[in-house]
């Protein structure tokens, strides 16, 4: 009996396995067997082209430096009230006013940042390079400003010739921007989780107590614009690329 136990065993799971080896040949198996497989089974022999993953921040539209904006920046006047906001997207950011109302919209993709207002026109590109940032305009035609590292803490703001504007100095409270005569203009201090644009006689002009780096906070404070399109999303670039 143990015999005849142990023969038949062995005959049946030789049958069984030659049923799994022909069932994961195409055209082999029946209808039952098939709709029997596991669901996890079925989907690993769909077609790649025919997978719809939504789209994450490693994908090439949706670089991992958007992930750097995690939360809504809400920034305030200095009687308290609210400025504007800028506010993470999936593909980049939205910048909005007081009342949640739409001023722009940075869109990103690889290392270059549209910016569009409200009706949806261009405005210009913000471009990350090798550790530097610069500005262009509407058509990429022409740059305009560029702002990059110096080695030591301190950044330097320059025209599309390479004309200094503006130098960023590193502070023990965060940075102070002076015009090339070393003339102090503004500061940005980073007290008691609380981040201030201040300036040159030291009062607040905005402020946050969200998370935003000094650095790139500062590009506020570069008045060579009147755009907050622009000085939003240069200060959003370098949000995405802080490290």
């Amino acid at each position: 009996m143990t015999r005849f136990n142990y023969r038949l065993t062995g005959r049946v799971s030789a049958a069984f396995l030659v049923f799994i080896l022909l069932s994961g040949i195409p055209g082999c198996g029946t209808q039952e067997a098939q709709e029997a497989r596991p669901q996890s089974e079925i989907e690993t022999v769909v077609p790649a082209a025919a997978s719809q993953a939504p789209l994450t921040a490693e994908a090439p539209d949706a670089p991992a430096a958007v992930a750097g904006l995690k939360a809504k920046i809400k920034f305030k006047h200095d009687d308290g009230k609210t400025a504007f906001s800028v506010k993470p997207e999936d593909d980049g950011a939205k910048l909005v006013d007081a009342d949640e109302k739409e001023i722009a919209r940075f869109n990103v993709s690889g290392a270059k940042l549209k910016i569009k207002d409200a009706q949806n026109v261009v405005l210009g590109y913000v471009i990350y390079s090798d550790g530097k940032y610069k500005v262009e305009n509407a058509d990429q035609s022409q740059e305009l400003w560029k702002l990059q590292p110096q080695g030591d803490g301190d950044w330097k703001f320059e025209d599309g010739e390479g004309r200094l504007i503006y130098k960023l100095m590193k502070r023990e409270y965060g940075y102070e921007i002076e015009d090339g005569n070393e003339n102090s203009l503004s500061k940005i201090k980073l007290k008691d989780g609380k981040t201030s644009l201040r300036d040159s006689s030291d009062k607040t002009v905005v402020s946050t107590k969200d998370q935003v780096s000094t650095l790139a906070f500062a590009c506020l404070g570069l008045e060579v614009t009147d755009s907050p399109a622009i000085k939003a999303a240069f200060m959003t670039m370098v949000i995405f690329h802080s490290r």
